[in-house]
């Protein structure tokens, strides 16, 4: 009887061992927790102004496309959820399922993480890739013009959290914080604080090939642009749960719960490259030196002529939701957001 006891006894403690194991091995893969992912994104939309004859469309694979490159008719106005091929439509975002990543604009990574997942491990050299248009969003974005000309973001363009707009699709500039229906669990604030984690970046391309992409891409952003610096969460120090600032102004300071002086400019990034000894290094970085406020922020130049007689451009447009802030490691699971492009050609 003692033997069979001590039989049992050691099964169970392998099978707890093999569930610890399996325990560490997808902690050490996980990136954030599921209560910390976003799950949906409400969309993308541009729209030309300025010059005559200016127009845009938007390159991209999905599933939907078998994963081939297609090229959207241009237009002026663009929906990337509804973008018209002559009689069809297709979804640039049918496969996209946010998750928190890093990175410099160009390459995009999931580190390591460790502290149950809300911090990076820097001692770690294990990196993970991410797909384009599935863990985050990555389009072309090419520009014609009856003459050449340069395209700005313009000032009207913004993100947004889904809470924010009103029923008639206006702009509900309280929105944030008194919508119930959409609360955190993490503090008194609507789980779309999520736009706080919201980063851009636009990467031009060399030359203009269609049916081509990522191929002649500058290795650096033309623009990075984090549309909400305005938005910082931070930790309450007199009680559980999370304070959300909605007026932070980059490189000056707050004073916060608990009368914690805070800088309300800790956006962060991690980027990686490989040493001499071909072993990956990170780095953490601040966004300094990015686009915060649009005006006329020039993201691609448009000045090579084709056969028909236009003037062509092509810009890579990256977006992402930040995983080195507190706005994406305590966003929120159901965080929606939407991002319009107001594009001048000048």
């Amino acid at each position: 009887m003692k033997s069979k006891q001590t039989t049992s006894l050691i099964v169970k403690a392998i099978m707890l061992l093999l569930a610890l194991i399996v325990m560490v091995f997808v902690a050490t893969l996980a990136w954030f927790s599921n209560v910390s992912e976003p799950k949906s994104a409400t969309g993308v939309q541009a729209k030309t102004i300025g010059v005559a004859e200016f127009e845009m469309a938007v390159g991209f694979k999905t599933s939907q496309n078998g994963y081939k490159y297609v090229i959207s008719d241009y237009e002026k106005t663009l929906n990337f959820r509804s973008l018209k091929f002559g009689a069809t439509r297709k979804d640039a975002l049918h496969d996209f399922s946010p998750i928190d990543v890093t990175g410099d604009g160009v390459t995009l990574i999931r580190p390591t993480l460790k502290n149950k997942n809300l911090e990076i491990d820097r001692n770690s050299n294990v990196y993970n890739t991410v797909t384009p248009n599935k863990e985050y969003i990555s389009v072309d974005m090419y520009f014609r013009s009856n003459d050449p000309c340069s395209v700005y973001l313009d000032k009207d363009s913004y993100a947004i959290g889904k809470c924010e707009l009103n029923p008639d699709g206006t702009i509900n500039e309280d929105g944030l914080l008194t919508d119930t229906e959409r609360k955190s669990s993490y503090g008194d604030f609507s789980k779309d604080a999520v736009v706080g984690a919201i980063r851009v970046s636009f990467v031009e391309y060399d030359r203009v090939i269609e049916e081509e992409d990522y191929d002649h891409r500058a290795t650096t952003p033309t623009a990075l642009w984090l549309p909400r610096p305005d938005i910082y969460l931070e930790s309450n120090a007199t009680s559980s749960g999370w304070v959300l600032h909605t007026d932070a102004v980059p490189n000056q300071y707050i004073v916060g719960e608990g009368d914690l002086a805070r800088d309300t400019y800790t956006h962060h990034y991690y980027a990686f490259a490989e040493n001499s000894e071909g072993k990956i290094v990170g780095t953490d970085f601040n966004y300094e030196n990015t686009v915060t406020q649009t005006n006329k922020d020039v993201i691609c130049v448009v000045d090579e002529i084709h056969t028909d007689g236009y003037y062509y451009g092509k810009t890579q447009v990256n977006i992402w939701v930040e995983g080195c802030d507190t706005e994406a490691r305590r966003a929120i699971s159901g965080g929606q957001f939407l991002v319009n492009f107001d594009l001048r050609g000048g």
